[in-house]
């Protein structure tokens, strides 16, 4: 307790002191300063108040300005920086809080980051028509700072199914028309895209589809392009570390949500709104085939964009056009075939000039060919897809629209009908329809039998020397060029919709048969009837048309189309058949027109077989090659059977059996003229060689068609020899002479007249001839192995030939072996 008063005692010692010396302190300032001194430090402190108060004010009045600066950052774009702004005046507003007109501001400056949001919203929109690479950085950039990727990638979704529906309705809108009439903005609204799409007429539907279609591609082109920014932006993040931050982990979570987002994607409703407008029109109701080629070809291009785009299928759009076109192609293909009836029939069968180098690649209806093998060769050159191709000015329908504006010209000019048409050598081409323009030395039926007199043969050469030959046929009529467009109608169809390529192919087939079945049916009519005249595919191939295409004679003069098959009228010559006949110059080069077109035809089908293969599936190639086997392959053997025809009626072959018989064989001395029907025969080939020459001046025609022509001629004649020669009842051994010299006279004019070596069966003639001066023996044994002659010639034989030196019995014996060998032939 003593301690404790000595410790007291010590503390009021030391505040005595204290208080004594700042009482003598406080005596000094009182003599040494004045109260101005005071007064100046006073005032000095309230200055340093008052510099800091205004410090605060001006800060104050800058965040009252913020507002105008924001406003002209959001103007020009510059999200980035306003919402920066906006956070640095809150982090300001939070520190001057106790100031009453702080809190007011806090709330504009909220208001405002709202606002900043919107004017991001509206941005973003606008980015769905109309890509902009630096206004897409600068809104992503803008939603990191806020934090927002994920709702900005969710509200970009929005605006895509937004703009995709409000721009198909403005699109169809502005075409819709009711009762004639353009429909108003107001009554627009009143309708659903569904019933807009049933009110856009025919005549501007096309229009419609593409402007559709255009902008639908710059929405979808837009999306590409934000899905390339975002890849190429999460090439450019490094991955993530071993241990990351919780913010790195969040970071890489929200790349990877937008990335998945952006696969979604919204082809599916691109595709409906194309498939309403699609539904929403009458396919049958196209005056023009082109008009469904055009739309087939802008759906397929849209389908294409869709697998690039997105990997999709577009099966939904696919069966739609499916549906719309294989009805409307069921009655196109009908009308075809009518129309193809209809132009056989009426066909005047002259030649239709081509340009020259005609490739039927550059006929309009073949330029698809073109275009698929150019996108075919470009895509296996280039990693791009179609997206990389175009730029947002351009759409992948622009050229569409140029190849189906564009036009061919692959007919030549022809003459004025006022004046003669002339060939390269200024020579006249005379007119098969007039028969005044034909030279006399033509209509001559007969010669002078007096004189023996022929037409000159250096003329003759002189006519024809000039003439060419080429080694492939490109003859061709009206109807067979307008043949070859239909077929490249048919082939578009099936590129542009392979769902239903196999059944179009079938029905150009069709097309290709009618053709042949009509040609053959018209020119060798003769032999239609006589299919053992015939080789045997060419008889079955004829059989499988008439039985599977052709009506019955008493049926309707109308196409009939069943589930499985289709029935064409027999086909009916509507001109003069007059016209046509084979001993006229006119009815000579109808005919081998007509099947030299036939023979064109096929040589271009097989030209377009590895398209047609390409275009079907697999597991039906072997029908395509079936019938380029049993239908394309044998289709020059109707050459054979129309030539006969020609050969058979082109050369008057009963007037020189008529002359060979007012011969007379059984003169007593050797002749050293031969006979005048000689002549005659000469005379006939003459004018048969003048009218096929006529005709190859104006068109370039096979030489394999020459040499057809004159090999049956020639046969022809040397059956008319040995028919001649059989008929004879007596001859004497100068007879048999004449004949000889006779038929050498005929060989020898023959070489001078055609180029066809060697003379095709010389031998049998010569062979008949000289079995006249066989034995018994011989003839028996000659008879044996000759059996190209008919009974009429061996029998004819045996009576009035070597007869004359046969007994009674011998003849028999020889015509009872005759008649054994024809029931063997006829079994």
């Amino acid at each position: 307790e003593l301690q404790r008063v000595m410790d007291l005692q010590e503390d009021l010692e030391s505040a005595n002191t204290l208080c004594s010396s700042g009482r003598k302190k406080l005596t000094l300032s009182r003599e040494k300063f004045s109260g101005a001194g005071l007064g100046i430090l006073g005032k000095h402190r309230k200055k340093q108040l008052l510099s800091y108060l205004l410090q605060n004010f001006h800060t104050i009045k800058t965040l009252q300005k913020t507002d105008i600066h924001l406003r002209e950052l959001l103007e020009n774009g510059d999200f980035c920086g306003a919402i920066q702004l906006c956070r640095e005046c809150q982090q300001a507003a939070s520190t001057y809080h106790y100031f009453a007109c702080i809190s007011e501001l806090s709330r504009n400056l909220g208001d405002t980051q709202d606002i900043i949001e919107e004017k991001l919203d509206v941005a973003l929109s606008k980015i769905c028509s109309k890509f902009d690479l630096e206004s897409y950085t600068t809104i992503q950039n803008a939603y990191s700072l806020l934090g927002k990727n994920r709702a900005a990638m969710d509200q970009l979704h929005m605006h895509y199914t937004s703009a995709i529906h409000n721009t198909a309705f403005s699109v169809v809108s502005g075409y819709v028309e009711e009762k004639g009439k353009s429909v108003t903005k107001e009554e627009v609204q009143k309708y659903s895209y569904q019933d807009l799409c049933k009110k856009v007429p025919v005549s501007r539907f096309i229009d419609c589809l593409i402007h559709l279609s255009k902008e639908m591609w710059y929405i979808m082109h837009s999306y590409y392009n934000i899905m390339k920014w975002h890849k190429e932006e999460e090439k450019s993040v490094p991955k993530l570390d071993s241990f990351p931050s919780i913010a790195d982990i969040e970071n890489d979570y929200n790349k990877k949500y937008v990335l998945k987002k952006l696969e979604t994607g919204f082809t599916r409703d691109v595709q409906m709104k194309v498939k309403l407008l699609l539904l929403g029109t009458d396919f049958s109701t196209f005056s023009k085939f082109e008009e469904l080629l055009f739309i087939l070809d802008l759906t397929n291009r849209l389908m294409l964009i869709g697998e690039d785009f997105c990997g999709s299928k577009s099966k939904t759009l696919q069966e739609t056009i499916r549906t719309q076109s294989i009805n409307y192609f069921k009655s196109h293909h009908r009308s075809r075939l009518e129309d193809l009836r209809m132009y056989l029939e009426n066909e005047a069968w002259e030649v239709c000039p081509l340009e020259p180098g005609f490739n039927i690649f550059n006929l309009q209806e073949y330029r698809f060919l073109r275009t698929a093998v150019q996108d075919a060769n470009k895509s296996k050159s280039e990693t791009d897809g179609i997206f990389e191709k175009y730029s947002i000015s351009e759409t992948p329908f622009d050229c569409i629209i140029e190849d189906n504006c564009s036009d061919d010209d692959v007919v030549a000019d022809k003459p004025s009908n006022d004046e003669p048409e002339v060939d390269e050598e200024g020579k006249t081409i005379y007119n098969d329809n007039d028969e005044d323009d034909i030279p006399d030395e033509l209509k001559q039926d007969f010669i002078d039998e007096n004189t023996g007199e022929t037409p000159s043969s250096e003329q003759k050469m002189g006519n024809s020397s000039k003439v060419k030959f080429s080694q492939n046929s490109s003859v061709v009529a009206n109807t067979t060029l307008t043949t070859i467009r239909f077929f490249g109608r048919y082939m578009h169809i099936m590129h542009a919709l392979s769902p239903i390529a196999f059944d179009v192919l079938i029905s150009m087939t069709q097309l290709f048969d009618y053709y042949l079945f009509t040609v053959f049916s018209f020119f060798s009519n003769e032999t239609i009837g006589n299919s053992h005249q015939l080789s045997g595919k060419l008889a079955a191939t004829l059989k499988r048309i008439k039985d599977n295409m052709i009506q019955s004679s008493y049926a309707t003069e109308s196409i009939s189309i069943s589930a499985d098959d289709i029935k064409v009228p027999f086909p009916h010559m509507s001109l003069d058949g007059t016209l046509f006949d084979a001993g006229t110059q006119r009815g000579l080069a109808c005919r081998i027109i007509a099947t030299e077109s036939v023979i064109f035809l096929a040589d271009k089908l097989e030209l377009l077989r590895l398209h047609l293969e390409t275009m079907i599936p697999s597991s039906k190639r072997p029908f395509l090659s079936q019938f380029y086997s049993q239908t394309i392959g044998i289709v020059r053997e109707i050459r054979s059977s129309i030539y006969q025809a020609i050969s058979a009626k082109a050369i008057n072959y009963d007037g020189i059996r008529l002359a060979m018989n007012n011969v007379k064989w059984d003169i007593k001395e050797i002749m050293s003229q031969h006979s005048s029907y000689v002549d005659l025969l000469i005379q006939e080939f003459w004018r048969f060689d003048m009218y096929f020459k006529n005709l190859a001046r104006r068109v370039t025609l096979p030489i394999e068609v020459y040499n057809l022509l004159w090999d049956r001629c020639i046969k022809s004649a040397n059956k008319t020899f040995v028919d001649g020669f059989s008929s004879v009842k007596k001859c004497s051994n100068e007879g048999r002479a004449l004949m000889q010299l006779d038929f050498q006279q005929y060989l020898l004019q023959l070489e001078k007249m055609t180029t066809v070596r060697p003379i095709p069966e010389k031998d049998y003639v010569e062979n008949y001839i000289k079995a006249y001066y066989l034995t018994e023996f011989e003839i028996e044994k000659w008879i044996r192995s000759h059996k190209e002659y008919t009974s009429k010639h061996l029998t004819n034989l045996v009576l009035h030939g070597v007869g004359s030196h046969l007994n009674k019995k011998q003849k028999q014996k020889i015509l009872n072996l005759i008649e054994d060998m024809d029931k063997g032939k006829k079994s």
